[in-house]
């Protein structure tokens, strides 16, 4: 299929969702550098916490790449206003955050200065550093009030400081979903602890990289633990499958969704492990037009069937690539963008989120409906389209 139009769509879109607010203006938090946010739709004037890093994907290598470095300069500074990187840039917004891809937007940055040779680089990583340490420990691993996550043997939930599921699920990034039984705060959900335990690697390399050998191995062993951890309590050696666990019953949630993939993308399953995952479980979410996220369908529900989202689709790809399922990780990447460029043929733009049952037919519009666009979805194809063979 022919992703040049496509491609040459993106390319152009870049600039139309370019936002610049120095001052903070009625709910909207100022920020000091320009930034992307989702789409041109009006409703988008702030910048979001993950939907940045998957942006961002889309910027490297074309003349909007240093936009990268400015949203990491407002990460810092909104986090060292707050004391947390919020679901996005409003005061209403600071009850909550996102899924915390900080580490993975500055690994995007340290390979870009690396490539640069820039003699900066090593100050800068100090700086960036400093931000996303403090943030995984005063957020993410805080065991009390305003940032109550870190509930069960070492390991954190979505949290919301209103002390609500809906709210907490929102923080997750898959607002709303099928998993958890919509009891988010009792659920130590598996793609968070994914998270947490790929940024104690990160950190672990970043502080030996800097020749902070202590530091480094006080964050390896972190890393090590929390792995156990979830493999303890959130695989199945039956279902062979990572599933979200829920704390106040002790026991999984056995309602398959992509977050079962996160262990695979952060590396902390074994080799065995991921086999299984591929086998059994991969064939029930592929589809012609992609990843399902769960296999349930339900009414007002967005992050479920029929519907795929395109962080989902890297996160996984990335985890099939990293244990070498890469004809896998090939084939779903093919369905994905030929799904976006079907689609983009038709309606001469990219979309929030997709039909991978039917490519073509309408999506499941959850609470707000289908939003032109878009970011996420931009990043991902012009990744996607760069890797196939």
């Amino acid at each position: 299929m022919n992703y040049q139009p496509t491609l040459e769509y993106i390319s152009a879109y870049w600039s139309k969702i370019i936002r610049q607010t120095p001052e903070d203006h009625g709910t909207l938090i100022g920020l000091p550098k320009p930034y992307l946010v989702p789409s041109q739709d009006p409703i988008f004037i702030e910048m979001f916490y993950w939907d940045s890093y998957f942006i961002a994907l889309g910027l490297i290598g074309t003349p909007d790449e240093p936009r990268i470095f400015d949203m990491l300069e407002n990460f810092a500074y909104i986090f060292n206003r707050f004391g947390v990187i919020p679901n996005g840039s409003r005061f209403y917004f600071l009850s909550r955050s996102q899924p915390p891809f900080l580490l993975e937007l500055i690994k995007l940055g340290l390979e870009i200065k690396q490539q640069r040779q820039d003699p900066d680089t090593n100050t800068w990583l100090e700086q960036m550093l400093s931000i996303a340490e403090t943030e995984h420990k005063t957020v993410w691993l805080a065991n009390q009030h305003p940032h109550h996550r870190n509930v069960y043997q070492g390991l954190s939930r979505y949290f919301d400081i209103n002390y609500l599921d809906a709210l907490a699920s929102c923080e997750s990034g898959w607002d709303h979903s099928t998993r958890c039984s919509d009891k988010w705060l009792e659920h130590l959900p598996v793609d968070l602890n994914a998270i947490l335990y790929a940024r104690e690697q990160d950190l672990a390399n970043y502080h030996s990289l800097l020749g902070h050998t202590e530091q480094a191995m006080h964050w390896r062993q972190a890393a090590t633990t929390r792995a156990k951890t979830i493999n303890n309590i959130m695989w199945d050696e039956n279902q062979g499958f990572y599933f979200d666990y829920n704390y106040k019953l002790e026991q999984r949630n056995l309602h398959p969704s992509l977050a079962g993939f996160y262990p695979l993308w952060a590396g902390l399953a074994s080799q065995e492990q991921a086999a299984r995952v591929v086998q059994d479980w991969l064939p029930q979410f592929e589809r012609v037009g992609g990843l399902l996220t769960t296999l349930e369908v339900r009414q007002g529900h967005q992050w479920a069937a029929p519907n795929g989202w395109a962080p989902l689709q890297w996160l996984v790809v990335a985890g099939l690539e990293r244990y070498g399922f890469d004809l896998e990780a090939q084939r779903i990447m093919r369905a994905w963008c030929d799904n976006n460029a079907v689609v983009f043929s038709k309606t001469a733009a990219l979309w929030e989120k997709y039909n991978v049952e039917q490519i073509g037919a309408a999506s499941e519009g959850g609470l707000y409906g289908a939003l032109q666009g878009f970011g996420w979805t931009n990043g991902v194809f012009w990744d996607f389209a760069k890797r196939l063979r």
